[in-house]
């Protein structure tokens, strides 16, 4: 039987040719990789004796109604080319996820390079990662002010001005040291510098661009809070127009970058969904905010052959922004009747109960599904890091 491990110093050749094999990634950046985040973050699933499978896991709490949310990110999962098919990506799969369970995580994230393996484990589309690009004279007219670029660079202030958006929104996570680094220093001929949009109390955004390269600017993060950081950043990016004929950046579904530009002409240049999967319904509901003023009593039965505490009903009662969870006693109907994986886009926000019952994902009463759609009501979800 194949069974999950952490990494040993023994594995890493083994763990370099899966990583090879699975993505091309190359030794050095392998190493790299290790060197930041530890080897604490990488599974090995062993099989006949060997590592056959890997994955890499952190936990990444993502924010929801305001509240943060104990998710676990895990990426680079791949097989031994040789085994593929034999079921051993499911195994590996399942055996990270009854860990993140066993440890206390509400939720599980990733991107998928295929949708059928991770949707039989109770994964679905949760949320978007949007690349958005112009030409920069479409940006703004005039030049930058306000602006200071940060040297040295302070990775604690741009989490805090990352963290007030993430209190807005959905889905956004807080980023370790590590992702910091492999973000804005993925390597010295790509290294991003920052620049600060400064306001009377403090500062309000921040941009990080990498060097132009073949007449496109790429920015690697970008965050502002208001008009006046919006449009100094705007205007920043619109005086490279001479050095190149495209910026592409990374936002959210309302991103102050599209809405405050001085022209039209703004496309998406890459759109991506992560997937999401709730790991412990009980901890997630709770854990999360709900929208102020709203309140309710629904009843969910929820379906779950993998983790069998999630299998069940479970009575969700909001008020003043929280939720409190509760086996029901009294014997009421269910409002909802759901898979786990139709769980997790009703619990980002990316589709409401509607639409999951319209496309069959789910079945409700009327009266349970307009609650649904009231407790979960709030901004569309997205992350601004892909791994």
């Amino acid at each position: 039987m194949p069974t999950l491990d952490r990494f040993a110093p023994d594995d890493l050749e083994d763990l370099a040719h899966l990583l090879r094999q699975g993505f091309g990634i190359p030794r050095a950046d392998l190493l790299r990789y290790r060197e930041l985040f530890g080897d604490g973050v990488f599974r090995v699933l062993r099989h006949e004796g060997r590592p056959a499978g890997c994955a890499a896991v952190w936990d990444m709490p993502q924010w929801f109604g305001g509240r943060p949310v104990t998710s676990r990110a895990v990426a680079v999962v791949t097989v031994e080319p040789a085994a593929r098919g034999g079921g051993l990506g499911g195994a590996l799969m399942s055996a990270v996820l009854r860990e993140a369970h066993a440890e206390g995580c509400a939720l599980s994230v990733l991107y998928g390079a295929t949708l059928p393996l991770y949707a039989k484990l109770g994964y679905a589309r949760a949320g978007s990662a949007v690349t958005y690009g112009a030409a920069p004279a479409v940006l703004a007219r005039g030049t930058a002010e306000g602006l200071r670029r940060l040297d040295p660079l302070d990775a604690d202030l741009l989490a805090a001005l990352r963290l007030r958006e993430a209190r807005s929104g959905n889905g956004l996570a807080e980023r370790a040291e590590a992702q910091w680094t492999l973000l804005l220093k993925p390597g010295d001929e790509q290294a991003a510098d920052v620049y600060v949009a400064d306001g009377p109390d403090g500062p309000e955004g921040y941009v990080a661009v990498r060097p132009p390269a073949e007449r496109r600017l790429t920015v690697a993060d970008v965050c502002v809070h208001g008009r006046r950081a919006a449009q100094r950043v705007l205007g920043f990016l619109a005086g490279y127009r001479a050095q190149v004929d495209r910026v592409v950046w990374p936002g959210g579904p309302e991103d102050p970058l599209v809405h405050l530009a001085a022209d039209t002409g703004i496309a998406i240049d890459g759109w991506e969904e992560w997937l999401a999967r709730v790991v412990d319904v009980e901890r997630a509901l709770t854990a999360r905010g709900y929208p102020a003023g709203v309140e309710g009593t629904v009843v969910l039965d929820v379906v779950d052959p993998l983790l069998p505490r999630n299998h069940g009903r479970f009575r969700l009662t909001v008020a003043g922004g929280r939720g409190q969870v509760e086996a029901p006693t009294d014997g009421r109907q269910a409002d909802v009747v759901l898979p786990v994986a139709a769980l997790a886009p009703l619990y980002t926000g990316h589709l409401g109960a509607s639409a999951l019952r319209r496309m069959g994902m789910l079945h409700g009463s009327d009266l349970g599904i307009a609650a649904m759609e009231k407790l979960f009501a709030g901004p569309r979800p997205w992350l601004a890091d892909r791994f």
